[in-house]
């Protein structure tokens, strides 16, 4: 099992190394998007012409429509405007086959099939591109003698064009989310690294208070890291080879990791009044140069030290036990007492999470098999 998770994290970071990568607001990912999305429309209007389709400006429309900066953006785009089609071409169908072409039936016709489709969003989003399918097969072949034959016509135009955004997207310099996560992991494990360093040293200087919002910023940006961890396991993966064993992997960390910073940060506010000199302090300092460490070793696509981690882990709570012992913790009043172990705990619990982290077989490896540069390298 070892084996296997090392072979599939090293084919994997010997691909992704070589993945062009600009975040998504950039100026160059904006570039190549513009270029993309023209490209796209020139490859179906081309298309539509080498088949003689009609209305080939249909297909360049549509490649145009469903174009995005990010592989997976695209993929969705393309898969909902060619699920939607087919659904509506279906629709539109068996209206101009139910009701006759007489201008009552028409308008009938018309008003039944896309309030139908609008009522069905409820359920599908997908209907909504149904709706505009539906009246495209039902009015634009009207007059004509084969008007099924015109439709079908019609949704083959879009296909085209929905077939040609996807091959540029995939192909082409492909801007993945899934690289945008591994960067955007990477510099949020360096921020949790800096994040927790000023909460200890706040803690070990007198309990400071520290800025209740400090967090905030770092816990909305892990929200739109697990969105994107979502487009890559529903649209990225059957496409790229991409070890979203270990994006999952680092991104849980540090959700755990923001959990016990959080914890920590409210106990360090939750009291009032003298501090106290911390005994442990320098114990506690260790701890956090090892977790922050780890935590940058992780950044950097390089496996952390698991016994560095383990013995600070066993040093801190030796050193606890030594103290208890000498009933070293009674000249703590009871809501100090509380604050100091609560907010151990949270530092133990940290630590914890990257030795788990690091004994990861897939982690473990990183090292072996080449990383992608990390985002301030880029």
């Amino acid at each position: 099992m070892i084996r296997a998770a090392q072979q599939t994290a090293r084919r994997t970071m010997q691909t992704m190394r070589f993945m062009p990568f600009f975040p998504q607001d950039s100026l160059q990912a904006h570039i190549i998007h513009g270029v993309k999305a023209g490209l796209a429309a020139l490859m179906a209007y081309a298309l539509a012409d080498v088949f003689q389709l009609k209305f080939g400006y249909w297909a360049a429309l549509s490649a145009v429509i469903v174009m995005q900066i990010s592989v997976a953006d695209s993929v969705r785009m393309c898969w909902y405007r060619f699920s939607g089609t087919a659904v509506g071409a279906v629709i539109g169908i068996l209206v101009i086959l139910i009701f006759p072409e007489t201008p009552a039936m028409i308008y009938a016709s018309l008003f039944l099939s896309t309030a139908f489709c609008a009522y069905m969003t409820r359920y599908n989003v997908r209907y909504k591109m149904a709706a505009i399918t539906t009246t495209i097969v039902v009015l634009a072949s009207l007059g004509m003698p084969d008007r099924i034959t015109f439709g079908l016509f019609r949704v083959l135009e879009i296909a085209v064009g929905v077939s040609s955004a996807f091959v540029v997207s995939i192909l082409l310099l492909p801007q993945r989310v899934g690289v945008d996560l591994e960067h955007r992991l990477a510099e949020r494990f360096r921020e949790c690294g800096r994040l927790y360093h000023a909460l200890m040293e706040g803690f070990l200087f007198l309990q400071e208070h520290m800025d209740p919002r400090m967090l905030d910023t770092f816990i909305r940006e892990l929200g739109k890291d697990r969105e994107i961890f979502h487009k890559v396991l529903k649209h990225e993966r059957y496409i790229y080879r991409d070890n979203t064993a270990l994006l999952g992997l680092n991104l849980a960390t540090l959700e755990k990791c923001a959990a016990h910073a959080q914890a920590m940060l409210d106990v360090l506010n939750s009291h009032e009044g003298k501090g106290y000199e911390i005994l442990m302090a320098r114990e506690l300092r260790e701890l956090t140069a090892a977790t922050t460490t780890a935590m940058r070793h992780a950044s950097e696509g390089v496996p952390p030290n698991p016994e560095r981690l383990a013995e600070v882990i066993q040093l801190c709570e030796v050193r606890l036990a030594e103290l208890r012992g000498e009933g070293v913790t009674k000249r703590f009043y009871l809501q100090k007492l509380t604050q100091f172990f609560a907010f151990y705990h949270g530092a133990h619990f940290m630590a914890q999470d990257m030795l788990h982290y690091a004994n990861e077989p897939m982690v473990m490896c990183m090292n072996n098999s080449g990383r992608l540069p990390t985002a301030n390298k880029t």
